[in-house]
């Protein structure tokens, strides 16, 4: 009875509107038509062209399904769109307050400021892989846990006294007491372990897609998921995490670029780029950008990568 027009524009920023015929030959009009994205319902009334505003529609691929109703009659149409975010991300620039020393051995996955100048790192690899407390200003390696040869450490957080460090594709990860390393417990997930943050109610997992995954502390339940992107499109590639008043910073795996996402809508607010960080010196046989830590008290970031021999503290500011 009725067919659904498809929109002229298929690609959409969030917050636009978007409309949609429909269309009979015998010039019927629909008792109703409800439409559904991602669950929610929108209801129209003795209407054959409605208008959707995608205000309050997460990003990303969606499947826009059309109910039509007519005399005791349903139809079911199913159109397709992509909605981008509204915000071209600010540009941060950064500057450098002092540069440590590093294991250049350590293949940094996660990295999580400790009150007192020390900070927990990940490490990873097949058959390498640690847990670690390090001094901060000598680099010097405190306390050391070796992880089973069958994982690969990713990403690591702090719940209270507890640590918790993914592994890559074995979907386990492992807790511990922070004071000791003692392994108290081990969780599992739904996809790759990536990186790992705190926000203080949830657990946001990345697996190097687009996502990042909201899990209950105490449960792992999966809570739900949200897609990441700017402007130009989906955001791939999140790796380790950090939660910084409010936002989620996050290293984008093979460059230098580090993201801040508003974890409440997928958006990335502003980014920033790390290539001139490392000096030429130290750039022999490293690997990529990797590893963010917040320290509350002065606002600085620590940020190293995979075998850098230097780990930098780090202020950032908004370009002018």
């Amino acid at each position: 009875m009725f067919s659904v027009t498809s929109p002229q524009k298929k690609l959409l920023y969030s917050g636009d509107s978007v409309s949609f015929d429909l269309v009979s030959k015998k010039k019927l009009v629909p008792d109703s038509v409800v439409i559904t994205v991602d669950g929610k319902m929108f209801p129209f009334y003795k209407k054959n062209h409605c208008t959707l505003s995608t205000e309050n529609i997460s990003m990303g691929d969606k499947t826009v399904t059309f109910h039509t109703f007519y005399k005791g009659k349903k139809e079911t149409s199913l159109r397709s769109l992509r909605i981008l975010s509204d915000i071209v991300p600010a540009h941060l620039k950064y500057e450098v307050v002092a540069a440590y020393n590093h294991d250049k051995n350590s293949y940094t996955q996660g990295l999580q400021y400790e009150d007192g100048g020390k900070f927990y790192e990940s490490a990873g690899l097949y058959n390498e892989s640690s847990l670690r407390l390090v001094e901060v200003e000598t680099g010097k390696v405190l306390r050391k846990h070796i992880v089973d040869s069958n994982y690969f450490a990713e990403g690591l957080t702090i719940v209270g006294d507890t640590l918790f460090q993914l592994t890559w594709r074995e979907r386990t990860g492992f807790m511990y007491n922070k004071n000791t390393f003692e392994e108290i417990g081990t969780f599992t997930y739904e996809t790759e372990g990536w990186g790992i943050c705190y926000d203080g109610t949830y657990l946001i997992v990345s697996d190097g897609s687009e996502y990042l995954y909201f899990y209950e502390p105490h449960t792992m339940n999966l809570h739900h998921k949200i897609a990441v992107f700017d402007n130009l499109g989906a955001v791939t590639n999140i790796n380790e995490l950090e939660f910084v008043q409010g936002f989620v910073y996050a290293n984008i795996y093979t460059s230098y670029r580090v993201v801040k996402i508003n974890p409440t809508n997928g958006k990335v607010a502003a980014d920033v780029d790390f290539s001139n960080l490392l000096p030429l010196q130290y750039s022999d046989e490293v690997d990529v950008l990797n590893g963010i830590a917040w320290n509350p008290k002065n606002e600085h970031f620590y940020i190293t990568g995979k075998l850098w021999p230097r780990l930098f503290q780090v202020k950032l500011f908004f370009e002018e």
